[in-house]
């Protein structure tokens, strides 16, 4: 019976330490984009309160398709989870107010389109490569 404690608290540790290992979501935007991003404003953007950044470029949000890290980052700015997000965009998208997100499989091609378009505000797994980006969070 003594080790059923042991056993529940070895669990409880490495369920943590796994939680904790896991790539962080990253935010990511054009390099030449000199808005300031908080949490707030990123949450308008992503759930299209704010259609335009401050210098006037038109917002697009890339998304990758079933990742956890992306999806996770969804919960955390949007209070929601995969399902709701895309449902949202949709009910924007046919009623004529917002463009669907840009959707893809690969984080490098994420990363690659938001290198390219100045408007363009992606999430991705912090582990992927960076470079050309920049990060907002």
């Amino acid at each position: 019976m003594k080790t059923f404690p042991k056993t529940l608290l070895v669990t409880l540790l490495a369920t943590v330490l796994a939680s904790t290992l896991q790539a962080a979501p990253a935010v990511v935007v054009n390099p030449d984009n000199t808005d300031a991003v908080d949490s707030e404003t990123l949450t308008a953007y992503l759930i299209g309160k704010r259609k335009f950044w401050e210098g006037g470029s038109e917002v697009v949000i890339a998304v990758l398709k079933d990742d956890a890290d992306a999806n996770g980052a969804l919960e955390q700015f949007t209070k929601m989870n995969d399902s709701r997000f895309k449902s949202h965009w949709q009910r924007l998208a046919f009623s004529g107010r917002g463009t669907m997100p840009k959707q893809f499989s690969d984080p490098a091609a994420l990363v690659a389109f938001v290198k390219v378009n100045k408007g363009a505000i992606g999430l991705v797994s912090d582990s992927a490569d960076l470079s050309g980006v920049k990060k907002v969070n």
